[in-house]
């Protein structure tokens, strides 16, 4: 099972409603495409391609890096800017007497392709269609949020809590990473030999990352925190505190999760931990579950008594106090409160037929679409689809583009396997008699489509898997509705409540061509690879052209 194995695999549009938003005035509003950059990166290519400063830039909110996304910026004065190449599609469509804000954004729209399914897979993604629609997820922050997890960081804010910001500025400043570059890592490297010696650290990052950070050092040995203040960009500081104060978030909800469904919970896997989750509520738990409110915990955040007992459980497993949480008083690490709701639920959820998959060739994959509101997590719902129908399910393991996560135990235990183990799950010597991902039973793998003895694709599997395609297909027909952006419009309508077809007014985020993608590529407003950056490409934004599949 594998998300974003290439950047086509992950298409995200901002959904803004275009007539609040455009006007006379002196903003000129762009509709940007990016492909495998992030939204600060993109915003840095649009300034300085229209002359101004970085701060000129407005956007509505971040879009992910891995995959193809479509999202609003307005800038106010510059140059107009019209650009497009095989990482950027930038188009402008109007002007605004503002700039764009988070509150313009009503959500997002999203197309997901899943890999290297087995005929099980499929079957459990069918079942679990059914129990997301009808009882939702519970809204967790998912792994995108936890970068500093994945990359060695760790969370920071725990260390200021601790009293040890010492800790805190060298997990950020040289904390390897599994993901990083060997030059970076070799950087990093270098400060870690010399942490301490802040004169020869001071002469060692000249004109590079941390800099500042050891001259401040080398004039007042320890002052951690200023030097933190003065050296880290309080963009990322925040990025830190976003990431303590979702992982508190989740904490809370699990706990008030686990309280409600009791016995019937299941796991989804996070790299901040075991995630609790249910496959059916009945109607007073669902009722229970929705009325409970959980801010994000910040000085304005009004708790009632199951938030105010949830978060203090989990400060107490931290190690810290709420008092001190909020009375952290470091820039770019004093938090807000914000309402957050404890359940999602997909709209316009459904699951295409499943095709062969042309990557890996003896599985299928599946295309998934559905809208969720802003600031909520695609990936978490296509793990709650990809989720074991039944207790006793042998290990799974999900990829999301280079990263493993292993299915947590039954008791939410967080499992590890050997991250180097690259086969789908159906073939890394399971149990004899373990289904895979179902109860442990007679069935034999191979009738889920995995390998059968001697080599080759049993022929079963195969057609169990193209079944699960009818099944499915004939699902999508009963399901079109004239008000879903993935049905058919009514007749006499042109479908421009679609995100993802032609709009009717020629402004689908992905240009006007059928399906929704602009341009003659579907890579996000490729027309054709260049061997270089376009012109007006700001040095230090990276540039790639490998053709949309990202190395394993």
């Amino acid at each position: 099972m594998r998300l974003k194995r290439t950047q086509q695999d992950f298409r995200v549009t901002e959904l803004i409603d275009e007539d609040t938003l455009l006007g006379d005035g002196p903003y000129t509003v762009y509709r940007v495409t990016k492909r495998g950059l992030t939204t600060f990166e993109a915003a840095d290519v649009l300034a300085q391609s229209a002359g101004v400063p970085r701060d000129a830039v407005a956007y509505a909110g971040l879009k992910d890096k891995d995959g193809v996304t479509g999202q609003f910026m307005t800038i106010e004065g510059g140059r107009r800017v019209d650009m497009r190449d095989g990482r950027l599609t930038v188009r402008a469509i109007g002007r605004s007497p503002r700039p764009v804000v988070s509150g313009d954004s009503s959500g997002n729209s999203f197309e997901i392709v899943v890999r290297d399914l087995s005929g099980d897979d499929m079957r459990r993604i069918r079942v679990n269609l059914t129990e997301v629609r009808e009882g939702g997820v519970p809204n967790y922050f998912d792994d995108q949020r936890f970068g500093c997890l994945r990359h060695g960081q760790g969370f920071v804010v725990r260390s200021l809590l601790s009293g040890k910001p010492e800790d805190a500025l060298r997990a950020l400043l040289a904390a390897p990473s599994p993901y990083g570059s060997e030059q970076v890592e070799q950087f990093k490297a270098g400060i870690q030999q010399r942490w301490g010696d802040w004169p020869a650290l001071a002469a060692y990052c000249r004109g590079r990352r941390g800099a500042t950070v050891f001259e401040h050092l080398a004039r007042d040995p320890e002052d951690f925190v200023g030097a933190l203040e003065r050296g880290i960009a309080t963009r990322e500081r925040t990025i830190h505190l976003f990431a303590w104060q979702a992982h508190l978030w989740n904490r809370a909800a699990g706990l008030l999760v686990r309280e409600v469904v009791g016995e019937g919970t299941a796991w989804l896997p996070g790299d901040a931990g075991s995630l609790p989750v249910y496959r059916k509520l009945d109607p007073e738990q669902q009722q229970r579950l929705e009325a409970l409110r959980l801010p994000l915990l910040g000085p304005d955040a009004v708790l009632n008594e199951d938030a105010q007992r949830a978060y203090e459980a989990v400060f107490r497993s931290e190690g810290a106090s709420i008092d001190a949480f909020l009375g952290l008083d470091v820039g770019g690490f004093r938090p807000q409160g914000e309402d957050r709701p404890l359940l999602v639920r997909p709209e316009f959820l459904r699951a295409a037929p499943a095709q062969p998959d042309e990557i890996y060739r003896r599985r299928q994959k599946m295309r998934l679409r559905f809208t969720l509101p802003r600031g909520h997590y695609a990936t978490l719902v296509c793990k709650r689809l990809l989720m074991p129908t039944e207790s006793g399910y042998a290990p799974l393991r999900m990829w999301v583009s280079r990263h493993p996560l292993d299915w947590p135990e039954e008791d939410g235990t967080p499992r590890r396997e050997d991250p180097s183990d690259r086969r789908h799950h159906s073939e890394r010597g399971l149990p004899q008699g373990a289904e895979v991902g179902g109860p442990r039973g007679p069935r034999r793998d191979d009738a889920w489509g995995g390998r059968r003895e001697g080599g080759g694709e049993n022929r079963r599997g195969g057609r169990d898997e193209h079944r699960g395609g009818r099944d499915e297909r004939r699902g999508a027909r009963d399901e079109r509705r004239p008000d879903s952006p993935w049905g058919r419009a009514p007749r006499g309508d042109s479908g421009g409540r679609s995100p993802w077809g032609n709009k009717p007014d020629g402004k689908s985020p992905y240009g006007g061509k059928p399906g929704g993608y602009g341009g003659g590529s579907r890579s996000g407003g490729g027309g054709g690879q260049r061997s270089g950056p376009p012109e007006g490409w700001p040095a230090g934004v990276p540039w790639k052209t490998d053709g949309g599949r990202e190395d394993e």
